[in-house]
């Protein structure tokens, strides 16, 4: 066992270089590309104090580190703070030697210890997390669509490139969004900065009285090397606050169909095909008896609680649905003992409160990792209990505790971290 502290500044340039031979598929293969991201991270850790990076060190030597991020998440009607991992990279001459496996426990630890009951990450292989109770999110469906097939009835006069002088205006349209949206993060002012920054985003946005209510960030792609006229466009970012600009934003995209392939859509929205007039994604693909590929689909962001307790005292002023029942939760948690056990939470009219009162209308078994994808509202009890994933020792009470815990949308997130 080695330890984990904070990176100095001079060993930021190590870590890089350990980070590049880690991910050879991300493209740091010049110098330029190298010299770009260590004074990104650089950067980060002088100026950013939501973001710090760690290494692992053994004997002195550092084999692998880590970028932590601290996030405020909307999680159902409140605030909770949850601790983000990323950029976790291991030296090529210590892989199988559990250097990963320490990484990830100091990130649960640390974000316990500062009191974060929730975690997230995205992993580079779910198996992995998984064994750690880190629990799925909402799927990503990526569509691939002829840009003719999207609405064409919205008001494209009020769409527009976005302007230097619109920054906040952009901040303060995502900030209402994610007020209302479940599994958002804040967006800080430099993750803007960010995107206006690279040359090859797009920022499209819809205004109507002076103010951003939607907006779309997107690339173009190159489809056809002999050909600069055929291009696809990737839609990175869509916001929207009402079907009006949701309607005018798609208009948009409807006219580019002159010049545009088609348009590939990353969204964690389920019913997203209902406004396609033909949702098919271009392969011909047809599966049994007669259903017509029309989306691939992801998992990606995992959620993990890190202190059942302290989430619930968090959410002591949430509505879980004004349903009324004691619950014993009965919780296992292989990988943090501190977490591992039974809690006694009577809900009383929506509002949860941990009791010490032993008695209880219906206990509840399950694992971390279901329980923290239940918590965040990506899947819903009684599936759980049809997977056999949870058990409950009175089904009289597993309506209720569906409600309980059942939020009003899936947990949307579009913190790239």
């Amino acid at each position: 066992m080695g330890y984990i502290r904070l990176l100095r500044e001079w060993e930021i340039k190590e870590f890089t270089e350990i980070v590049v031979n880690a991910y050879p598929g991300w493209g740091f293969s010049t110098e330029a590309e190298k010299q770009k991201l260590e004074e990104r991270l650089l950067k980060l850790q002088l100026e950013d104090s939501t973001v710090n990076v760690y290494g692992c060190f053994r004997e002195n030597e550092l084999l692998g580190g880590m970028r932590l991020h601290d996030f405020k998440m909307r999680l159902g009607s409140h605030k909770v703070d949850a601790g983000g991992l990323g950029l976790v990279a291991v030296h090529l001459m210590h892989k199988k030697e559990k250097v990963a496996k320490e990484i990830v426990t100091f990130f649960l630890k640390h974000y316990r210890e500062r009191r974060f009951p929730i975690a997230m990450l995205y992993p580079f292989r779910p198996d992995f997390y998984k064994k750690m109770g880190f629990g799925f999110g909402t799927k990503v469906n990526q569509y691939n669509i002829e840009p003719k097939n999207l609405p064409s009835d919205g008001i494209k006069s009020r769409v527009r490139f976005i302007r230097d002088k619109d920054k906040q205006l952009l901040l303060d349209c995502y900030g209402r969004i994610a007020e209302n949206t479940n599994g958002m993060t804040d967006r800080m002012e430099s993750e803007v900065k960010g995107i206006l920054a690279l040359p090859q985003n797009k920022v499209a946005v819809y205004e109507k009285d002076g103010i951003i209510q939607g907006y779309t960030v997107f690339v173009f792609k190159k489809t056809n090397q002999d050909n600069g006229l055929i291009n696809d466009i990737i839609v990175k970012e869509f916001l929207y606050e009402d079907t009006e600009a949701l309607k005018a934003l798609l208009t948009f995209l409807n006219t580019q169909h002159d010049q545009i392939r088609r348009i590939i859509f990353n969204t964690m929205d389920e019913d997203f095909h209902h406004m396609l007039m033909d949702p098919r994604n271009g392969t011909d693909n047809l599966m049994t008896p007669v259903y017509h590929e029309s989306n691939l689909q992801g998992v990606g962001l995992m959620y993990r609680v890190t202190d059942t307790r302290l989430l619930f005292e968090t959410l002591k002023e949430h509505d879980f649905n004004r349903q009324s029942c004691r619950l014993k939760l009965n919780i296992t948690d292989s990988f943090m003992e501190e977490n591992n056990g039974s809690i006694m939470v009577h809900f009383t009219n929506g509002k949860a409160r941990i009791s010490e009162d032993e008695s209880y209308d219906a206990a509840v078994d399950m694992d971390i990792a279901d329980f923290s994808s239940l918590i965040v509202g990506a899947v819903g009890f009684k599936a759980l209990m049809k997977y056999g994933l949870a058990r409950i020792s009175d089904p009289g009470y597993a309506d209720t505790v569906d409600m309980i815990f059942k939020q009003s949308q899936k947990p949307v997130c579009l913190a790239m971290f």
